[in-house]
């Protein structure tokens, strides 16, 4: 069911999470949508953790677009379920600690969602022993205090969840140019591109959707936007490994333990991130150090983790904003939005990011 008063056409550039569903939704609106990128590296080092529930606060706008993208996720699943498409939520998420301030923290927030009606179970140090004997967890190191499990986060395969989108957004019009945009050009109102790939894109949007993450910034500059509008951001380097776990490990929900992330994976696999180094860029190498704390959980692994050996390794860059808070969602001329800075909730606010998009643009469809 098409939710618009009158087609408009846009262009989405840049391909990664945020990109990806903003292209979807805005297709499966019933808009003329051109999806512009030639990769996405803005989701290369995400683990897909789902941490909505989790979230410290309860109320503002951080809270509200976790809550919505939550509900926009369960939603978009039945619809790419239904249309024949893998879209996996693995649902649930352990939070556990070594540290007495955090384990506090944590007791209060499980307290303060159960008020709201919100399921969060509190595990202090011999429960949890007691979900290692029952197999729910695998042997924990002896530091550990305790922990919560919430059971409406989780985790999802970003990649997965990615080709899913493109492949149903395709089949319902959605193009894809395969293309760096170089320039974006204000033409009567309207907005014409100029690409790598050929020079000029002849065609002309309503609407341009700027989802390139640190590459935007460049790309507003030569419009007078990047200064004046308080869109300064930082890269943040993250590392993540893949690791093969010793025979008789069985994880089977993700864990975030101190601020690292453990994913389980297929065949007895774990992704393992990520690090959180700024400045450093995409094509800088990450700090070894921080590598082997990430990997060494600050020194708090259990003995399987030490063992486990490592498959590969990679690294993305994530944009952190410097003057506003994450994520920049912002209107910066008529026909052009920002989308960008979601920093380490790219994949999480994707869904909410992409329905503020189609307010905007549906709001001027009204209008005009």
């Amino acid at each position: 069911m098409n939710l618009i008063n009158k087609q408009k056409k846009v262009a989405v550039i840049g391909a990664g999470f945020v990109g990806c569903c903003t292209a979807w939704l805005l297709t499966k609106q019933g808009h003329n949508v051109t999806l512009i990128s030639t990769n996405s590296s803005g989701s290369s080092a995400a683990l897909g953790l789902l941490m909505a529930d989790v979230f410290q606060r309860s109320s503002g706008r951080s809270w509200r677009l976790r809550q919505q993208s939550m509900q926009l996720f369960g939603e978009w699943q039945q619809h790419l379920q239904g249309a024949g498409h893998q879209a996996k939520i693995n649902r649930g998420l352990w939070l556990l600690t070594n540290n007495s301030n955090q384990w506090q923290k944590y007791q209060m927030l499980a307290e303060e969602r159960s008020k709201q009606g919100i399921g969060m179970e509190i595990f202090n140090a011999a429960a949890l022993k007691e979900q290692v004997e029952l197999g729910v967890l695998p042997p924990l190191s002896e530091g550990l205090i305790g922990g919560i499990w919430s059971s409406r986060d989780g985790q999802l395969d970003p990649t997965e969840w990615m080709k899913e989108l493109l492949l149903d957004g395709q089949n319902k019009g959605l193009k894809y140019i395969n293309s760096k945009v170089s320039q974006l050009t204000q033409i009567d109102g309207s907005w014409q591109l100029s690409l790598e790939a050929n020079n000029k894109d002849n065609e002309i949007y309503d609407w341009l959707m700027v989802c390139a993450g640190l590459e935007s910034i460049a790309l507003l500059a030569p419009l007078g936007l990047s200064n004046t509008n308080n869109l300064a951001m930082q890269p943040v380097l993250g590392q993540a490994l893949e690791l093969k776990l010793p025979a008789g490990i069985n994880l089977q929900q993700s864990i975030n333990w101190d601020g690292i992330n453990l994913v389980p994976r297929p065949d007895n696999h774990l992704w393992l991130g990520a690090t959180l180094e700024p400045g450093l860029n995409q094509n800088q190498a990450g700090s070894i150090d921080a590598l082997k704390d990430m990997q060494q959980l600050n020194g708090a692994a259990p003995e399987w983790l030490n063992q486990a050996k490592v498959i590969r390794h990679w690294q993305g860059v994530r944009a952190q904003p410097l003057a506003q808070p994450a994520p920049v969602l912002e209107q910066l001329l008529p026909g052009l939005c920002l989308m960008a800075g979601h920093y380490r909730n790219g994949i999480l606010l994707g869904p909410a990011s992409a329905m503020w998009a189609a307010t905007i643009i549906n709001e001027d469809s009204k209008d005009n």
